[in-house]
């Protein structure tokens, strides 16, 4: 069977068997090749897009926020980051904040936000990825200077701009004669940090040292940030950092905490859309079996003299089955094109799309963009899957073939 698979003559007859003459069969071919083309490519486009969520959550949010924090709102060691780095092999990287939650307000809004105070040499080393705009740098972050990045989301809630006054309020530690004072201090919005995702509407970043005076804190970071080089490794990772930590007061958190839901949900949701669209491919492979048994009957001539010029029914069989590969190899390859073309085009045509109808695909998202990425690990998914539905659906027609009796044929012939 192996030597009748690479046999030039099988290949020969699947391209004569193809390019045939009769309209309504060339019709049904074509009909059949459209299928395939528009299930295939729909199925490419789709994964293509949940993969472009999964590339810019990977890229924009696990390349600034920290993969696992280590806190302690009374304090924390300033070699804490150090130590676990050092420690823990996993680490690559580490960065002492100031961290707290409060209010930021405008003349136009108040909105809750988390405020982290950084160093700003530090937390360039750290991030992986610039979420600042153009004109702006960490080094804006100068102690006493009580400068201020603003989340984009967040600045637009409040409606503040380069170069506006904002009130950041923070709760205080515990009570005045007067009740509960909060500590008030006014900041000058110096930039704004944008990634694209949810996390530009929670986070707003001053300098650490200002931080800690506001706080009125002795220790210079109640926090510790850590970069891990296997961010999806962290569940394994986590406990041996805790370990290493050695401080029964701190509190641990991952990236998983905020984002991890929406991470699992893509993945998950990858692998229904794909079990759901590999559906239209079965439909279309149902139409090439269909176009199959009509190749069978017109071809009933053609293999009656090949029978009887001594050719093997392995030979038939996988002639008809390279005429069904044939077929499906080439709309593979159109259908890879399309995904392509269709990537390049789509996140301009969403936006149009999305003013038309009123409906975004990344409506229930955190992310703020629409790109197309092909995996070669989709691609090949696909390519496999087209294949093998081609393969068992041609199966029945070449067998079909070769049940035919070479004498009754020529006979009416």
């Amino acid at each position: 069977m192996n030597r009748a698979l690479f046999h030039p003559l099988s290949i020969l007859l699947s391209w004569r068997y193809l390019l045939t003459r009769d309209v309504a069969l060339m019709f049904v071919t074509k009909t059949s090749i459209l299928g395939l083309v528009i299930s295939i490519t729909t199925l490419l486009v789709v994964q293509g897009i949940v993969a472009g969520f999964q590339r810019d959550l990977n890229k924009n949010v696990l390349g600034f926020v920290p993969h696992v924090t280590l806190s302690n709102p009374k304090g924390v060691e300033k070699d804490l980051g150090e130590r676990v780095a050092s420690a823990v092999a996993s680490v690559t990287a580490t960065a002492m904040v100031m961290q707290s939650s409060g209010l930021l307000s405008s003349a136009n809004a108040v909105e809750r936000a988390q405020f982290i105070g950084v160093d700003p040499y530090s937390i360039e080393a750290f991030v992986t990825r610039d979420g600042l705009d153009d004109e702006m740098r960490w080094s804006a972050l100068t102690s006493g200077q009580f400068a201020i990045l603003l989340g984009s989301g967040l600045a637009r809630e409040i409606g503040a701009t380069v170069g506006d006054t904002v009130l950041v309020t923070l709760a205080a530690e515990g009570i005045s004669p007067f009740g509960y004072m909060p500590r008030q201090k006014r900041f000058k919005v110096a930039g704004f940090a944008d990634t694209q995702t949810s996390l530009d509407s929670m986070v707003a970043y001053i300098n650490r040292e200002d931080a800690r005076r506001l706080l009125q804190l002795p220790s210079s970071a109640n926090a510790a940030f850590l970069r891990l080089q296997n961010p999806l490794d962290v569940s394994s990772a986590f406990f041996h950092i805790y370990l290493t930590a050695n401080d029964r007061d701190l509190f641990a958190s991952t990236w998983q905490d905020l984002f991890g839901a929406l991470y699992n949900f893509l993945h998950r949701f990858k692998n229904l859309l794909f079990l759901l669209l590999s559906m239209l491919v079965a439909v279309a492979t149902f139409n090439l079996v269909s176009n199959m048994v009509m190749l069978v009957h017109s071809r009933r001539g053609d293999v009656a003299v090949l029978r009887t010029l001594g050719g093997s029914t392995v030979t038939v069989l996988i002639s008809f089955v390279a005429t069904a590969w044939v077929i499906a190899l080439g709309s593979l390859l159109v259908c890879i094109v399309l995904a392509w073309l269709i990537g390049l085009a789509l996140p301009t045509l969403h936006e149009l799309l999305s003013q038309l109808i009123g409906v975004s695909l990344r409506d229930g998202f955190a992310l703020h963009e629409l790109s197309v990425v092909l995996q070669t690990s989709d691609v090949l998914r696909v390519v496999v899957l087209t294949v093998a539905m081609v393969t068992v659906g041609s199966l029945y027609p070449a067998w079909r073939a070769t049940r035919l009796a070479p004498s009754e044929i020529l006979r009416d012939e």
